[in-house]
């Protein structure tokens, strides 16, 4: 089953090899994503990937969000895994600790997320989306607006 999202040898060749994520290590900015925690982080993303995003691809496919009476629910599992996601903090990883990001280098954020996206590419919207509207804030809001709104979109 795990191989339907991607083999763990591509990703750490790409990683390592290709790209030399190591290398990022040097810069004060990222000293601490030394291959361990590379390792670590992307073995954590495809086991929650795997064992809890996966299986809802089934579930949103059969059931998927209903609207009823003007409000909309999602599968009683969407909000399970999305508590995960927000438990570990994968919702912003590449962004800045300031806001609430884990401040992990855009290369790894990428490596883990196409594990989350590649188990259910429809539920990982929900954050996808909220995290594209954060960049926005981060990007044009002003001062007020980046700490009114940050710290809560990027947690989750």
């Amino acid at each position: 089953m795990a191989q339907l999202i991607a083999d763990r040898r591509d990703v750490d060749f790409v990683l390592h090899e290709q790209l030399q994520i190591g290398e990022l290590s040097k810069h004060e900015k990222y000293a601490e994503f030394n291959k361990k925690t590379v390792d670590m982080i992307v073995t954590e993303a495809r086991n929650l990937a795997v064992k809890e995003i996966l299986p809802t691809q089934k579930i949103g496919d059969e059931h998927g969000c209903k609207l009823e009476n003007g409000k909309v629910t999602t599968p009683d599992e969407f909000k399970r895994v999305m508590k995960l996601l927000k438990e570990g903090e994968w919702v912003a990883m590449p962004e800045s600790t300031e806001y609430g990001g884990q401040g992990m280098p855009k290369t790894l954020a990428m490596a883990a997320g196409d594990y989350f996206v590649g188990a259910n590419f429809s539920f990982m919207m929900y954050p996808g989306l909220t995290h594209g509207a954060g960049k926005l804030v981060e990007t044009f809001g002003t001062e007020e607006q980046k700490k009114l709104y940050l710290k809560k979109m990027y947690s989750g």
